[in-house]
């Protein structure tokens, strides 16, 4: 399944963590992934 339409939406601030394929993952390194992500996209 594709979860980039996770990476085009805001988390709103009470969210700690994110399950993405039964792999929990904190806020801050959901949104380092985000930004990886959004600029990867951008370059090609």
């Amino acid at each position: 399944m594709d979860y980039s339409y996770l990476y085009h939406t805001e988390i709103p601030r009470g969210v700690r963590s994110v399950y993405i394929n039964g792999k929990k993952i904190s806020r801050e390194e959901f949104l380092k992934e985000r930004k990886t992500f959004l600029s990867k996209k951008r370059s090609i």
